[in-house]
């Protein structure tokens, strides 16, 4: 239902931007803009479903954009549980750290206008790191019983392609509603360990290889130029 709504705002959009007035002329050859974005899965704890990105217009069709994604989650959580009968208290101790970037340099094209309505297509290479580790240790009492570390690092490259439509406030102020695709290749290298008393027992390690095609969630965005 959420996702329903965070779509349904595109339209509203384009209803409350039609206007009865003269049509605006809004010349973007040799304009700058900053845009900020977020999508449905928009988190403001871990900046995850946002980004930011510069444009810059060669002339009034064609421009350049540059987008820089970025998402950081750290978790600790303890936990015990005690057996009476066993006068056993065991304690349970987690570290989860998460970090991810993507940039995405692509070209844009000013496909056409209407009032104050304009249309964009666009596309371009992107490259992204992920990197997401676990720690996790038991023990009872004062003796440590186990620990098991394990990390994940993603390595992906591919290419992004988006429509995108952005109504101006103003000749300085756009708001913008993006829809896109994507083409992913991506290396996984993942890692596992089990201690005893810091002794490694046993590990695993495990490499692959996942390509993909996916949809990219609807983001809204705001636009100044410069």
């Amino acid at each position: 239902m959420k996702k329903l709504i965070f779509v349904l705002i595109l339209p509203l959009t384009l209803i409350f931007a039609q206007t009865k007035d003269e049509e605006k002329i809004i010349d973007l050859a040799g304009k700058f803009a900053l845009m900020f974005q977020i999508d449905q899965n928009f988190d403001l704890n871990s900046f995850d479903g946002m980004s930011f990105a510069g444009k810059y217009f060669f002339s009034d069709d064609w421009g350049v954009r540059l987008a820089f994604r970025t998402s950081y989650n750290e978790i600790d959580q303890s936990a015990s549980h005690s057996n009476f009968e066993l006068d056993q208290n065991t304690n349970l101790i987690q570290d989860h750290d998460y970090v991810s970037y993507k940039v995405t340099p692509s070209i844009l094209y000013h496909l056409l206008n209407h009032n104050s309505m304009h249309f964009f297509i666009g596309g371009g290479p992107f490259i992204s790191y992920t990197n997401d580790e676990q720690a996790e240790v038991r023990y009872t009492k004062a003796t440590e019983e186990g620990r098991r570390n394990n990390w994940a690092k993603y390595y992906a490259i591919g290419f992004a392609f988006y429509t995108n439509v952005e109504w101006f406030v103003s000749q300085d102020i756009s708001l913008s509603a993006e829809y896109g695709f994507e083409y992913s290749y991506a290396e996984i290298e993942i890692w596992e360990g089990n201690y005893v008393d810091d002794d490694l027992i046993s590990e695993i390690n495990r490499d692959s290889i996942n390509k993909s095609f996916r949809s990219l969630p609807v983001s809204l965005g705001v636009s100044i130029y410069f």
